[in-house]
């Protein structure tokens, strides 16, 4: 991977007038990529049987990859995602025969509504894809699923947790929970030991088509409610004056780890809003500027809204009056550390409780 990482940043990068054409034209690529690609006589064999929708939902998914891609130059972050994208579709009834024909398809897309210049240079990205299609897949084959390692006591622990919201019971899920956290200050552990642990296992569990979308969408709702539950049972730490604000970014639907990092920022003392998934930028904009606070933890999940994220940094960062900290994290993020840099953040957390060292150093600046 190392090897198809530096020859990606030698012979891949573009100009930003070509990333920028590419963008602009997506809409046009997108329909094109999902009308050639929804007519073909094979489509059924190539998606596994699938629903046209998830083969649209990764092409959607692609382009706006893509557009980050070359946008910021981030082709290490192409080869570690790409592995990941075939893996989990091909665990999910896709051929491996569909990327080779989807990425043929891009290229003719490209072609048919890119200007000249900016073709040639972004077909490059696309014949290399190509090219590397087989290493791609044998390097998915060999990807090991990312899982957080606990000590015995808590991974059965944690195991026995995740049965039930695979199960759907809440009852059960919310029971087992209350045995656990008996005080306040057990819930750092219980987030850190058995829940995040059990999310990133129903991820491994979708990503190897071991469960269906609903079922990942169930357990993910179970442990929402068991975090709303919990939280209510015991008396708030006095708050600070100072004040956070932990939002997703625009386009980012996942949000249980930013529920995490402002359940965990407020158990520190800080006066903290939470704004929920995919929050427009132009509301969080307006109640910053309301509220002021001294911190803005934002949520980035998914690597094809990084731009969205570098977006509304920059228009919090351009604001006249008042400029907050910024403070990011996500998966793309663990991935890459120094990719905070490129979005223009301040700082970047691995999980809540980093998340919370960094914000005691931020209250005394």
């Amino acid at each position: 991977m190392e090897e198809l990482i530096k020859e990606a940043e030698k012979k891949l990068p573009i100009s930003y007038e070509s990333a920028e054409d590419y963008e602009k034209k997506k809409d046009f690529m997108l329909d094109f990529v999902n009308t050639e690609m929804s007519k073909r006589k094979d489509s059924v064999q190539l998606i596994g049987g699938n629903s046209l929708q998830m083969m649209f939902d990764n092409h959607r998914n692609h382009i706006n990859f893509m557009i980050n891609v070359f946008k910021f130059s981030l082709f290490e972050l192409l080869i570690k995602i790409v592995p990941w994208v075939y893996r989990s579709y091909h665990n999910h009834g896709f051929s491996y025969d569909y990327f080779l024909v989807e990425l043929g398809t891009w290229k003719r897309a490209i072609k048919k509504f890119l200007n000249e210049s900016s073709a040639t240079e972004i077909i490059k990205t696309y014949d290399w894809l190509i090219e590397k299609l087989e290493i791609m897949v044998e390097l998915s084959k060999n990807q090991e699923t990312f899982t957080i390692k606990l000590e015995d006591e808590w991974r059965d622990k944690k195991n026995q947790f995740l049965s039930y919201i695979l199960e759907g019971d809440f009852e059960k899920a919310l029971k087992f929970t209350k045995k656990i956290v008996k005080k306040y200050e057990d819930i750092e552990n219980f987030y850190l030991k058995i829940i995040q642990p059990a999310l990133y296992d129903v991820g491994n569990l979708w990503e190897t088509g071991k469960i269906s979308v609903a079922e990942e969408h169930l357990a993910t709702s179970i442990v929402g409610r068991v975090m709303a539950n919990i939280y209510i049972l015991f008396p708030k730490t006095k708050k600070s004056k100072l004040k956070a604000i932990v939002a997703s970014s625009p386009n980012e639907y996942h949000e249980l780890g930013g529920r995490i990092v402002a359940d965990f920022l407020e158990m520190d003392g800080w006066d903290v809003s939470y704004l929920g998934a995919n929050v427009p930028e132009q509301e969080l904009i307006k109640i910053v500027k309301k509220t002021k606070p001294k911190l803005i933890a934002l949520s980035v999940t998914m690597p094809f809204n990084l731009e969205k994220a570098e977006k509304i940094i920059k228009s919090l960062k351009n604001m006249e009056s008042y400029i907050p900290k910024i403070m990011v994290g996500g998966i793309a993020f663990n991935i890459m550390p120094d990719l905070y840099k490129t979005v223009g953040a301040d700082f970047w957390a691995k999980d809540a409780k980093e998340a919370v060292e960094i914000a005691r150093k931020i209250k005394n600046l």
